[in-house]
């Protein structure tokens, strides 16, 4: 019998995993579930799911694999809908980019029955361009993983199986460290875009601005998309982290005020140059460090272990 994969959420994250999957090969059967009508339709027509159940609690049943992948904000009344209609010994997991809240709400929502698996893949691509669904999008990158320390080693491993199947990396953390780094290079860089377009637009010079701002301010302030309630809720849900790197870069930001405004290049030139180093680094991936390996996380191949891995 096909290995029964239900993929709730058909955007950007969702369609591209269903797209990774069916490139495997594995004898699956991937059945999706999006409240938009459109997005079901096109990921139909992609190939990345089998078929679309318009009713979630129909998409869910008799799932081995759930995995959540609508905004944050529908996480948890997406685990509360299909909490009491999914076989025992499913394995539900997400794609939201904050852990702590989400794993208090499967806590509170699932039953002793099913495991929940907390994840986030980092898409690898550089690419600034808009991105539509693509089977490589996770190719290259890190897919963390935030178990509790109640999680089963064979729940574990469906969810590790999942992140190789896509092309990315598994890396187990805790999820209070994974929701503590998010806030570093997720959101505080939403936030600093944000400060640059309110700036920019409450400034007497703003019909002036829009006509020389061009790629480089395009670039930076990329981030404000999406809608203003679930930007706002992102933030709040991880508001002692957000605040605490606020506090590490307020100073930052004041320090290169002073030098800019005592023409000090000498000091200026060294921050830069510091920072340029880090930059190649950084992006390159070298400098900064690849992920820990966890493969040997005390586990080995269970029941479940290759279930994405095509049929001999």
């Amino acid at each position: 019998m096909a290995f029964r994969t239900t993929l709730i959420g058909l955007g950007l994250v969702g369609s591209s995993i269903g797209l990774a999957l069916k490139g495997t090969g594995a004898d699956l059967e991937i059945i999706g579930h999006d409240k938009d009508s459109d997005a079901a339709r096109r990921a139909y027509k992609s190939g990345c799911v089998d078929r679309t159940e318009w009713n979630l609690i129909n998409a869910c049943e008799g799932a081995d694999l759930i995995i959540i992948s609508t905004p944050l904000a529908g996480v948890k009344s997406t685990l509360v809908a299909i909490a009491q209609d999914v076989k025992a010994g499913c394995v539900i997991t997400d794609t939201a980019s904050l852990k702590v809240p989400v794993l208090d709400w499967a806590r509170e929502s699932l039953p002793s029955t099913v495991h929940f698996v907390g994840g986030h893949p980092i898409i690898a691509k550089r690419d600034f361009e808009p991105m539509t669904p693509a089977a490589d999008l996770f190719v290259g990158g890190v897919y963390c993983l935030t178990p509790s320390t109640s999680t089963p080693p064979e729940a574990l491993q469906k969810v590790s199986d999942l992140a190789e199947a896509v092309g990315a990396k598994p890396y187990y953390m805790d999820a209070a460290e994974h929701d503590g780094l998010i806030a570093a290079v997720e959101q505080l860089p939403l936030l600093m875009a944000l400060a640059l377009q309110t700036t920019a637009g409450q400034s007497p010079a703003r019909r002036e601005m829009i006509q020389l701002s061009g790629a480089d301010f395009a670039s930076v302030t990329r981030l404000l998309v999406g809608d203003a309630q679930g930007l706002a809720e992102w933030c709040t849900l991880n508001a002692t982290n957000l605040a605490r790197w606020l506090d590490v870069i307020l100073p930052q930001l004041s320090a290169l005020r002073d030098l800019v405004a005592n023409k000090d290049n000498a000091a200026l030139q060294k921050s830069f140059a510091s920072a340029l180093e880090t930059h190649g680094g950084w992006t390159r991936k070298g400098e900064a460090g690849e992920p820990t390996d966890y493969s040997d996380f005390s586990m080995t191949r269970m029941l479940f272990g290759g279930a994405f891995k095509p049929p001999k």
